[in-house]
């Protein structure tokens, strides 16, 4: 549930064009009636296979098979959840949403919460950020930006990485960003708030907060500069390495991941997300072709950042440096994945080595490698962290300690089949018996967790169920698109003789809508199937069939084989039966038997030569 009253939700998708928002993302071209194309933005294609229909308000791809309304569009490209996505729509169409309603609960479990700024000032700061990037890249291809290429080069930074991740350089001058903004007559209260600029003490004026530094852009998952991260290029010990933009209304540390912008699709497309912790690490990997990494804005994983990556992928492999404050960021991290439901495995690197440093030694095919080979999150966080700081050993008495302080975690996992597996390994490796466990993890579930995390209620998604007879989808596809015969569906009791599940409730719905509002339109219909096998089913074949005015023929020829369907089934049956009646003796039942299975055949007969 969004948490928002339902006529809200329809009015927001009345005010929106399908096309005016997927054209924010994607080049698209008239491609008929209605009807645009363009290529893909949820995977790599040459030959453009994505269609929008505006009369029917939805997207369909071809290619990779995803589709959906504006709000599937917005969910799916930028990892919004619904409530996000709605909120986006509201704002393009100028409708103000009131607080969801809490009993919904809009927020848990959804990823971290959007912050309510006004789209004028959120504008604003994405002008500024925007300036600011341009100017820290043109910088960089400058004279003065010449120490920052070579030290990008001995990295082994290759120009098409940089201007991926439009990396660029602030000059070791105080007012070199603050002249620019000046002259573009930006709003220096923004440029302020952004942390790119710092007051003056004691009089009036500002100077550069970022000199001498490789600034890495930090872009919102839609693509905006939000804010910056700074390396200094400074040898002198008493300056900062890293210096980060402040959180501000567009941008807050700990719900904002690194590159999550550039890593999404890959992501989406590998189902696993790789989190490292240095940015250079990260630019190194998604230029040697590991494109689905991203990384925490220079502390541990928070609780929001799993749920964002849970946006995206249920897998994620923490690759952390191969040192004490990596070790130890991986078992902060542990924890709240394992409660976000994340499937998490740990990549080890050996002693002093970084992924940029291993790739350098051991190739990329050696990274690869130590990924292919993490261990699972649970077995890392017992065994690497929990036992060697307890100095406890596998079934000696320390394990009781290691049991106690575990229990916390486990008390964490939402899901009660994954939390009894993990209890079971945990037995496993410290040679305790299942009472002894158990009681012992008792006792520390009562101690309290020592671990932060906020459980929210899971999110399932529904399984997908086996196909639909084809003449079943046909009946579901001609309702949809010529909702005038939903009359007949309903005056005719056509839903009794459908079969699958999924196609009859999708069908009884839309007839019971069409009752209600005549104008629904598909795309937000077919985005709200349960079933996503059908969902992808309806979507692909929306996207083909045209519009009909004489539908009544199609709909006889459906329903009459419908019947068709029906009776052969009943006969079938009838014969199953009648073996069963042979087969015991029954005479007096196989003659019934017999009858009925004569009168079925005449009318199956009846249907078929009414049919051709």
């Amino acid at each position: 549930m969004s948490g928002f009253d339902d006529a809200l939700v329809a009015e927001v998708r009345e005010r929106t064009s399908i096309v005016a928002v997927v054209s924010d993302y994607v080049t698209l071209r008239k491609a008929g009636h209605a009807s645009f194309k363009g290529l893909c933005p949820f995977h790599s294609e040459k030959s453009p296979s994505f269609h929008v229909h505006e009369d029917r308000q939805f997207f369909y791809c071809f290619g990779c098979q995803t589709g959906g309304d504006a709000i599937t569009f917005l969910r799916e490209i930028n990892g919004y959840s619904f409530v996000e996505a709605l909120k986006h729509l509201a704002d393009r169409a100028g409708i103000a949403l009131p607080e969801p309603d809490r009993r919904g609960g809009p927020q848990r479990g959804g990823g971290p919460r959007a912050p309510r700024v006004q789209k004028e000032t959120r504008d604003a700061f994405y002008e500024v950020g925007k300036l600011a990037q341009r100017y820290f890249a043109e910088t960089l291809v400058t004279m003065e930006g010449s120490g920052c290429r070579d030290y990008l080069r001995g990295r082994g930074i290759t120009k098409p990485a940089i201007e991926r991740f439009g990396l660029g350089f602030a000059p070791d001058r105080w007012d070199g960003l603050l002249g620019t903004l000046k002259d573009d007559r930006a709003d220096l209260r923004v440029a302020e708030a952004l942390g790119l600029i710092v007051p003056r003490d004691g009089r009036d004026g500002h100077y550069d907060r970022f000199r001498n530094r490789l600034m890495f852009p930090i872009r919102s998952i839609a693509g905006e500069v939000i804010a910056f991260g700074g390396r200094t290029l400074s040898t002198e010990k008493d300056v900062a390495k890293y210096v980060n933009s402040p959180d501000s209304p567009v941008y807050q540390k700990g719900d904002t991941l690194f590159g999550l912008y550039e890593a999404r699709q890959a992501i989406r497309k590998e189902s696993v997300a790789i989190v490292v912790e240095g940015n250079l690490d990260l630019v190194r990997l998604h230029q040697e072709g590991i494109e689905n990494t991203i990384a925490p804005m220079g502390t541990a994983l928070t609780e929001a950042q799993c749920r964002l990556i849970h946006r995206f992928a249920a897998r994620v492999v923490l690759l952390y440096d191969g040192d004490n404050a990596g070790r130890a960021a991986a078992e902060k991290a542990l924890p709240l994945a394992l409660a976000e439901g994340l499937h998490v495995t740990v990549a080890t690197l050996p002693d002093g080595e970084d992924p940029d440093s291993f790739i350098g030694s051991r190739g990329v095919d050696g990274l690869r490698e130590v990924i292919a080979n993490a261990t699972p999150g649970f077995e890392h966080l017992v065994i690497h962290c929990v036992l060697p700081r307890l100095g406890a050993r596998p079934g000696k008495k320390g394990a009781a300690l290691a049991a106690r302080e575990v229990a916390p975690v486990l008390d964490l996992i939402r899901d009660p089949a994954e939390r009894a597996l993990y209890q079971r390994q945990l037995g496993e490796i410290l040679g305790l018996d299942e009472l002894d466990l158990v009681r012992l993890l008792g006792d520390g579930s009562r101690r309290g967790a020592s671990v932060s995390a906020t459980p929210s209620p899971p999110t399932t998604p529904a399984a997908p169920s086996t196909p639909p007879p084809p003449r079943e989808l046909k009946l579901l596809m001609l309702l949809l698109i010529a909702p005038a015969a939903t009359s007949l569906y309903v005056a005719h009791d056509i839903g009794e003789l459908v079969t699958h599940r999924g196609v009859r409730d999708a069908a009884d719905r839309w007839a019971a809508l069409q009752e209600e509002d005549s104008d629904a339109d598909i795309g937000s219909f077919a985005a709200s199937i349960d079933d996503p096998s059908l969902r992808e089913e309806v979507f692909k074949n929306v996207a083909r069939v045209p519009v009909i005015a004489d539908w009544a023929p199609d709909f006889d020829t459906i329903t009459t084989g419908l019947r068709q369907d029906a009776h052969q089934r009943r006969l079938d049956a009838l014969n199953q039966d009648l073996r069963r009646a042979l087969m015991v003796g029954d005479d007096a039942l196989a003659g019934e038997l017999q009858m009925e299975k004569w009168r079925l055949a005449r009318q199956l007969e009846s249907l078929r030569a009414t049919r051709s």
